[in-house]
């Protein structure tokens, strides 16, 4: 039993994107069309380089709809375009709280390289960037490394990973690489054009079933980011990247895809960002109640089992959790994936026997009740209140105290889908998170204001 519970805990790791084994396809529910195929589409139609948005909670899935993308560009028909599809998370090399242009794109060049050469044994000789690493070289390599010789892009990236660590380190490559960014861009190019030259000479018997059209670069985790430079955290420092840099970030070529935060979105900037960069992704929570009645919604409460299914080691549903439990669990996620894995986890974590029972599943919550008992600002349980009791349950634009909200996830984002009122139906729609609405200062302030209408 013992085995059984850890095989389940460890493939409900909330931190790991779904792997083509867990991989489902929610688009149904979600009220989106899927995320892969889209963008696929765009790619084959278009005649010059895209630039993708993809935004959402965090913990909704953009990782796994990613991970599916690059699959799917790695895997394409005979009768499709190739791509060669170089995912970057950026978490391996950024601190989120200290982040430069110059560190995005050193990321984005040693990333490239290193699957060219796990992949293809390809290693790029392009001068301009070797010529910045042996400039830099001195501050991420010991004495021992640097007295080896020339540092090759292939084999940097482990070396380039460690100035997320070292501040210091950061600032003296900064200082050298900073006043060269137009030249960087220029060279980050060049490095393009010879990845796709290489590329073409590979034979298409082996990994390649047929030569690649182009690359596709996808930036993951980039809506993390909380500082750039001198500006200051969150908000501010999210416009400073995608809006104010954004001229440095759509000029390389090659396709892109980044993530950007759902506040940035959301805000009165968000209709810049389509502006300025192309397709714009917003992947809502998968809709398990319906607008306004709050009834299960039957297509998203499938769709969560089915996620829940593909990771219980062959064990059908009913024999790992209880009617009362799996339903109690699937109401609080609220749609969000990943709250729904740690919850899971944090089951196994206080069982020893299957099925898990409700009581189980009510342990498994308590530490996110402690969480948004205590973290949620006074100001925001009225806010809360208001949004429950709208008919309409959408939220006032630019409100910036709604766009917190985004980020703590006390509410959700969905959507309805559908083609009957294509307005009505692609406009989000907000639920204030469920186990918020559970908790006694939500409970006050909803009775309150209830009073007040009465009144």
């Amino acid at each position: 039993m013992n085995e059984t519970l850890k095989n389940i805990y460890n493939a409900c790791d909330p931190d790991l994107p779904a792997s083509s084994q867990y991989y489902f396809d929610c688009a149904e529910a979600r009220g989106e069309a899927a995320f892969a195929k889209v963008v696929r589409r765009h790619l084959t139609l278009a005649d010059n380089h895209l630039c993708f948005l993809l935004s959402g909670h965090i913990g909704c899935g953009k990782s796994s709809e990613l991970n599916m993308l690059q699959r799917a560009l790695t895997d394409a028909a005979p009768t499709e375009d190739c791509y060669f599809p170089v995912l970057v998370d950026v978490s391996e090399y950024l601190d989120d709280y200290d982040v430069s242009m110059t560190d995005i794109l050193l990321a984005i060049v040693t990333e490239l390289a290193d699957a060219l050469r796990q992949k293809f044994n390809i290693e790029l000789k392009d001068s301009g960037f070797t010529t910045r690493l042996a400039e830099i070289k001195q501050y991420f390599l010991s004495d021992v490394e640097i007295n080896q010789g020339e540092l090759q892009l292939g084999f940097a990236k482990l070396k380039v990973q460690r100035l997320r660590k070292d501040p210091t380190a950061r600032q003296k490559v900064r200082a050298i690489l900073e006043p060269k960014m137009s030249t960087m861009l220029e060279e980050i190019n060049l490095v393009f054009e010879e990845a796709r030259l290489e590329l073409k000479k590979q034979p298409t018997t082996g990994l390649l079933k047929q030569p690649c059209r182009d690359l596709v670069i996808i930036l993951d985790n980039l809506e993390k980011i909380r500082k750039i430079g001198a500006v200051a955290e969150g908000l501010a420092s999210q416009r400073e990247l995608f809006l104010e840099r954004y001229a440095q970030l759509t000029s390389m070529q090659a396709h892109f895809i980044y993530t950007v935060p759902l506040r940035l979105v959301r805000s009165t900037d968000g209709p810049q960002l389509e502006q300025r960069y192309g397709p714009l992704f917003v992947l809502p929570m998968v809709k398990v109640i319906e607008r306004e009645t709050r009834k299960p919604f039957a297509a998203g409460i499938e769709s969560m089992r089915q996620i829940l299914q593909k990771r219980l080691s062959g064990l059908k549903l009913e024999e790992v959790f209880t009617t009362e439990a799996l339903d109690f669990l699937l109401k609080y996620s609220g749609g969000h994936v990943r709250n729904l894995m740690i919850f899971v986890r944090n089951a196994c974590a206080y069982t020893t026997a299957l099925p898990i029972t409700l009581s189980v599943a009510q342990k498994s919550i308590r530490q996110t009740v402690n969480h948004y008992s205590s973290s949620i600002p006074e100001a925001h349980w009225q806010k809360l209140a208001q949004l429950d009791l709208s008919a309409d349950q959408r939220i006032p634009n630019g409100d910036e105290d709604y766009l917190k909200m985004f980020e703590n996830l006390s509410i959700l984002e969905y959507i309805n889908g559908g083609d009957e009122n294509i307005f009505e139906e692609a406009e989000p729609w907000y639920a204030v998170n469920p186990i918020v609405r559970e908790l006694m200062k939500f409970k006050e302030a909803y009775q309150s204001l209830e009073a007040e209408k009465e009144s």
